[in-house]
């Protein structure tokens, strides 16, 4: 696949959030998926952080880190959304009550080192919403879940591309 074709987000629409009731357990599944180590905001401000960098070697890369940050900023605010919807505020709290931390964002500053930790880190997002659907018995919340997936795994794939890419390129 060429680095231009990389599709970074599912075509189908976000589901919305039906039956919800306040629901403390969910609010925190939640706000772990938003707020934790390898949550939604860590991603975002890595991969922002990463599209700076990767400026100054290669464009497109920038552009498809970019890019992708905006698709897990819409997840935040999908979660976010869910979290009002289940009765909770929507802090940047993780499931412990703990702020983000920046220190969760990976700043290396070499293009191979940055893929293989969002290689890792999708990998992780991906297993950690399968699991926090374990603990979820809204079937609209479990499908807004699902969706949120194909778009991880999109991004999980655009990486790999963008790796073997770097690995051509030898930057």
């Amino acid at each position: 696949m060429e680095i231009n074709n990389i599709q970074i987000r599912s075509g189908g629409e976000y589901p919305q959030i039906i039956n919800a009731g306040n629901d403390p357990k969910i609010v925190t599944i939640l706000k772990e998926l938003i707020s934790s180590r390898q949550g939604e905001l860590a991603g975002v401000m890595q991969y922002i952080y990463q599209s700076t960098i990767a400026r100054q070697v290669n464009n497109d890369i920038a552009d498809i880190l970019e890019e992708i940050s905006i698709v897990e900023m819409q997840h935040i605010e999908l979660l976010m959304n869910a979290i009002v919807e289940f009765g909770g505020m929507p802090t940047y709290n993780n499931g412990k009550g703990q702020p983000f931390n920046s220190s969760y964002v990976n700043y290396s500053t070499k293009l191979k080192d940055m893929l293989d930790v969002n290689i890792l880190g999708e990998q992780q997002a991906i297993k950690d919403y399968i699991n926090a659907q374990k603990f979820i018995s809204n079937q609209s919340l479990k499908n807004l879940i699902n969706r949120i997936i194909e778009d991880e795994q999109l991004h999980l794939n655009a990486f790999k591309t963008l790796k073997s890419t770097v690995g051509f390129l030898s930057i």
